[in-house]
């Protein structure tokens, strides 16, 4: 789920898509969208890791809050087998056959409008050539017949091409129907083709493919559709080399065949031309003419490659750009970083930020909900802002006055304060409020349809008192502990520290001596975490209240009365002791 925080905590932003780099002048610039969380914040203290964001070289961040205009996003997809792959350059070709087919029997040649296509039967030898990823450079063997000045040539000629499609069809006979392999071939080239013309005749005798050993890179194909292609690049190169490149891309289907008409090439130029780096960086931008669709593409170098002289295909991305985008209900950041010019692919992001939360509060005056957002670390705004803003629910169903008068009744500001990041999704309301109130010593109790609020603590003036007059005698209990419940010897309570943002704790100890606090926990202690607390006194003040419970609750008392008012969960009452004989009231 999408962070939903309170009051004041120190957040990890999460990525809203991919994290996106480009080479400018040579040097590396990252960006990424992240999420700071659902609703209205105040940003501050920027940082990467305990570094100041802005005191790094490039760095830059821009604030978006729910509503505001993101003029362009550029949101990047990948080629997850594209990973700095090395170029060589033709002297590096030697030839090797990849796969060859030959049959002595087709079906059927066409050779028209610069293509050739050549039907034969099923033929388990190529297999490979129908499976392969295409468009495939191949060179290819037909027996071809045409007429000439001094008579009819009939002859074996090998064409250089590519293969562009292969298809299988059948003669539609339900039991063992015939099946047929169609190559078609385009980018024709060669000596025996240019000699042989358009009227020539496919004969059916001969029929060979061959693959050699390519030293095109590639191709690559992307995992999802998009607009324009960004290939990165780089060379380890001496002042003044050289490293011209044909980046090739088109667009395929769904079976990574390509799409004819869709491809495209061009030559770069990744060239040391800096006078100073031995180390070049390029980002080329392509928009292909065929417009949305997934790509795939190749490189290769065009020159031969040196000691002095490497290139290499570093990652592609497949980029779609999002104009004038707007999140309304959610706090993002744009971060912007410069990295190292060595920089690995691959690093843990320890970006984080202090944000507080912007929330709705209640007018102890009006008596009415004041809507204008403001920054808080209150839990009894946010208690409101949860259930009115968030969840969408009445606000007659609170019992603010209650809510907001345990507020203002305590000691010290931070104890009420709740720091807190709520991350699921499927967490229930109920237990949200909890949450919150629990960081204040504050429970709730539900009468008829309204939420009202008490907190544990000490009180002037009971809710109730219950005399000798209208108590049962013959149900009345009284039970004493001679030991800690479950054997407890002392409390540790952990809670988050604001500085390092780590879990902090707090140590007492429970025994005939007292309470006191101890430097690591008891042997037998009882652990308690403190979410939403990021204050050493809010935590303190906790533990203490859970030290004096174990001791107080090893007395109990149960008693029959008879009373009209409704006492709730919580609620402070006077009692006496019915076994109490030497006074006469013994509260």
């Amino acid at each position: 789920g999408r962070p939903n925080i309170y009051g004041q905590v120190r957040a990890y932003p999460d990525l809203i898509q991919e994290s996106l780099f480009e080479y400018i002048d040579n040097k590396k610039y990252v960006t990424e969208f992240m999420e700071i969380g659902y609703g209205r914040y105040d940003i501050s203290s920027v940082r990467y890791s305990e570094s100041s964001l802005i005191a790094m070289a490039g760095a830059s961040y821009q604030i978006y809050q729910p509503g505001e205009v993101i003029g362009t996003i550029n949101e990047g997809y990948a080629f997850d087998d594209v990973d700095g792959q090395e170029l060589d350059g033709p002297d590096k070709a030697t030839g090797e056959i990849v796969q060859q087919a030959t049959t002595n029997s087709i079906v059927e040649g066409i050779y028209a409008g610069g293509q050739i296509s050549v039907r034969l039967v099923k033929n388990n030898d190529f297999d490979y050539f129908f499976d392969a990823v295409k468009p495939l450079d191949v060179t290819f063997i037909l027996n071809v017949t045409y007429n000439t000045a001094s008579g009819t040539v009939t002859k074996n000629i090998t064409v250089n091409g590519t293969l562009i499609s292969a298809t299988l069809t059948d003669d539609g006979a339900i039991i063992d129907p015939v099946q047929w392999y169609t190559f078609v071939f385009n980018d024709l080239t060669g000596a025996d083709i240019n000699e042989t013309p358009a009227t020539a005749t496919i004969n059916t005798t001969y029929f060979q493919i061959t693959q050699y050993e390519s030293l095109a890179v590639g191709p690559f194909f992307a995992a999802v559709e998009s607009t324009y292609l960004w290939i990165h690049m780089s060379a380890n190169q001496a002042n003044g080399k050289k490293g011209p490149v044909l980046l090739t891309w088109w667009k395929v289907d769904d079976d990574n065949n390509i799409i004819p008409g869709t491809q495209q090439s061009m030559q770069v130029n990744v060239n040391n031309n800096t006078g100073y780096y031995d180390y070049v960086y390029y980002t080329y931008k392509i928009q292909p003419t065929a417009g949305k669709g997934r790509y795939a593409f190749t490189a290769r170098r065009l020159n031969n490659a040196a000691n002095d002289n490497t290139v290499y295909l570093l990652a592609a991305h497949s980029i779609n750009i999002r104009q004038n985008v707007v999140y309304p209900a959610d706090t993002l950041v744009k971060l912007t970083v410069m990295e190292t010019e060595n920089a690995s692919g691959i690093k843990e992001r320890k970006y984080n930020l202090l944000a507080q939360r912007r929330v709705i509060s209640y007018n102890r005056t009006t008596g009415e909900v004041d809507y204008t957002l403001r920054a808080s670390r209150s839990f009894a705004d946010a208690v409101l802002h949860e259930w009115v803003m968030v969840a969408k629910q009445d606000v007659n169903r609170l019992d603010l006055p209650t809510l907001y008068a345990i507020a203002d009744s305590l000691d010290d500001e931070q104890l009420g304060y709740f720091d807190y990041t709520f991350s699921d999704a499927k967490q229930s309301l109920g237990e949200r409020i909890q949450t919150i109130c629990n960081a204040a010593r504050v429970d709730i109790n539900w009468i008829g349809d309204m939420l009202t609020f008490w907190r544990d603590e000490k009180v002037d003036v009971p809710a109730a008192v219950f005399g000798r007059s209208n108590m049962f005698w013959d149900e009345f209990r009284m039970g004493y502990s001679m030991s800690l419940p479950n054997g407890y010897d002392g409390i540790t309570l952990d809670y988050t520290d604001p500085r390092t943002n780590k879990k902090a704790y707090i140590y007492l100890s429970v025994s005939t001596d007292g309470i006191s606090e101890v430097p690591a926990s008891t042997e037998n202690a009882m652990t308690i975490s403190l979410a939403g607390c990021r204050n050493e006194l809010q935590a303190l003040n906790r533990a203490y209240l859970e030290a004096n419970r174990l001791v107080h609750s090893r007395l109990s008392m149960t008693v029959k009365v008879f009373e009209t008012t409704q006492v709730v969960r919580g609620a402070v009452i006077q009692c006496p002791d019915m076994y109490d004989n030497e006074q006469q009231t013994g509260y």
